[in-house]
């Protein structure tokens, strides 16, 4: 079932930092709350039935228990939202977690403290799956204690965090360009929507402009003989300078899927100033680049090549 206001960057890091501590601190909290309220020989028998006595003889050593390594129904079933103590301690995001229809279900027991009816039959092969990733862990560590269990959940904790937090800016970005786009081509548009623009351009043919996953954006005009693509757009808004190649790569992987797919114009809007030679190595199928800073700038000369291309390819003028 389970496959397994703006702040400044200085201010980010401490609040992610602090955030982080909070979360795990409150896990620890809660199994060690959640235990004391059980039945501990049912809780022992448990842990020897799943877990085995190897693994526990090795955490007793380090002067742990079995449930702060590994999950049992009993557990789980007295405090569902543990469910996120254990996948946080085995390096699972949310997003790996919970990817695939029978991983999904799970995510209740996470968000809602609560166990459907539906997931209760299957608890014991959760468990099972889980105590797996957690017999890899251990068999990989030469040491264990509270501290390190709680660091190796804040390691998850922050990457998901961080990852959430690059999502949200992808996605504002990409709205900000179709918003640009929008006030571009204003006169034209016939009909609107949030996700797509349609408009009749100069020959009286209509042009759609949406919102896509892969491109981000797409443009394509109405024929007789039926769709022509036109321009495929890809928007990587992050700000880390670092992580610069990755997003350029990932560009050029959508672009060359619009490639096959019949578009002929790929532009890519980077969120950070970068060399245009670099960017031409690790994305030969962008035949445009523009920074998103300047595209803010109306007085810019990106801005102005970037309404010009824009206007000229969809068949409008500038009024």
């Amino acid at each position: 079932m389970v496959k397994l206001p703006e702040l400044q960057p200085d201010v980010q890091v401490a609040f992610y930092f602090h955030l982080q501590n909070v979360n795990s601190s409150h896990l620890q909290e809660a199994l060690g709350t959640t235990v004391q309220e059980l039945d501990i020989a049912r809780l022992d028998e448990e842990l020897l039935t799943y877990i085995g006595t190897d693994y526990l003889r090795k955490l007793a050593s380090y002067g742990l228990r079995g449930e702060v390594l590994f999950p049992v129904p009993y557990v789980l079933t007295a405090r569902p939202s543990l469910l996120g103590y254990y996948r946080l301690l085995y390096g699972f995001s949310q997003k790996e977690f919970y990817r695939g229809s029978g991983a999904a279900m799970l995510k209740r027991l996470e968000e809602k403290n609560e166990i459907p009816e539906y997931i209760k039959p299957h608890l014991s092969e959760v468990c099972n799956v889980m105590i797996r990733a957690g017999g890899a862990l251990v068999d990989g560590l030469d040491d264990f204690s509270q501290r390190i269990i709680r660091d190796l959940q804040l390691l998850t904790l922050g990457a998901q965090l961080r990852g959430g937090r690059n999502t949200r800016i992808g996605q504002a970005a990409t709205a900000e360009v179709f918003a640009l786009i929008e006030s571009l081509v204003d006169t034209y548009i016939q009909t609107r929507t949030e996700r797509q623009l349609h408009v009749k351009n100069e020959a009286g043919r209509k042009v759609a402009i949406e919102f896509s996953s892969d491109p981000d954006i797409a443009i394509t005009e109405e024929l007789s003989s039926g769709l022509r693509p036109l321009v495929s757009i890809e928007i990587k808004g992050g700000l880390d300078v670092s992580n610069i190649h990755n997003r350029r790569g990932e560009a050029e992987k959508s672009h060359q899927k619009a490639k096959a797919r019949g578009f002929f114009e790929f532009w890519t809007i980077l969120g950070v100033g970068v060399s245009l030679s670099a960017a031409r190595q690790e994305s030969p199928t962008t035949t445009q680049f523009f920074g998103l800073p300047r595209l803010r700038d109306s007085n810019s000369l990106e801005f102005t090549q970037f309404r010009d291309h824009l206007q000229s390819i969809i068949g409008i003028r500038d009024h």
